[in-house]
């Protein structure tokens, strides 16, 4: 088998570069690597994310929509694909965001303690950390509110970015537990961890865009 280092240079419409390293072998000619760049700090912690309560994740997803998007509303999406899929016509889905009030919504994302949330940070009050909250989560929350606050200075798409990706985030949390709730005793160990585990691939492909963003602007 021969391996062959090599450098692949991908020039988008907006002329950002992107540089893959890898090595091919001849054993599959056709084979390409696609690497996805992510800052060197987290978004979220993911064992944190699903601690989150049901109706606290509903309250930060209200926030987040301006209002357009909730627990209630997401039921209401299920029942109509339920009954979509037995023939009957159903409603568009509402958009997730309120675009005309993103920047109320970004400064409840980076103001506030949605973030915080998302690493189980507790506070006293202000910017002071519980000693219940390890400092690493704690510092974490602040690095990604920095960074995402930074990225922000230099583009309008960043903050709605932002703003969108933490949405889904929070409707994968209410999606979880609505998920958990519809399991029955006897089926518990075996559909629970498959539920979290679909749940945990949700979220790593809701921030990947934003983490690729975040990453070229460092």
């Amino acid at each position: 088998m021969i391996k062959m280092p090599f450098e692949h240079i991908q020039v988008d419409a907006n002329m950002n570069t992107e540089i893959a390293y890898g090595t091919l072998t001849n054993d599959f000619p056709d084979q390409s690597l696609s690497v996805h760049q992510s800052p060197n700090f987290p978004l979220y912690d993911p064992d944190s994310v699903f601690e989150i309560p049901r109706n606290i994740a509903d309250g930060f997803l209200i926030l987040l929509s301006g209002g357009l998007t909730s627990a209630k509303a997401m039921k209401e999406e299920r029942k109509h694909k339920k009954k979509k899929s037995s023939g009957e016509s159903t409603a568009q889905s509402p958009p997730e965001v309120d675009h005309s009030a993103i920047q109320l919504s970004f400064a409840a994302l980076t103001d506030g303690n949605v973030i915080e949330a998302t690493f189980g940070v507790k506070s006293t009050g202000g910017m002071k950390r519980s000693e219940h909250t390890s400092e690493i989560a704690f510092n974490n929350a602040k690095t990604a509110k920095a960074a995402i606050m930074d990225a922000a200075i230099c583009s309008d798409s960043i903050t709605q970015l932002a703003v969108e990706t933490y949405v889904k985030c929070f409707r994968i949390v209410v999606t979880y537990h609505m998920n958990i709730e519809s399991i029955g005793f006897l089926a518990w160990c075996v559909r629970h961890q498959k539920v979290r585990d679909a749940a945990i691939q949700d979220l790593v492909v809701a921030f990947e865009p934003l983490n690729e963003v975040l990453a070229a602007s460092i």
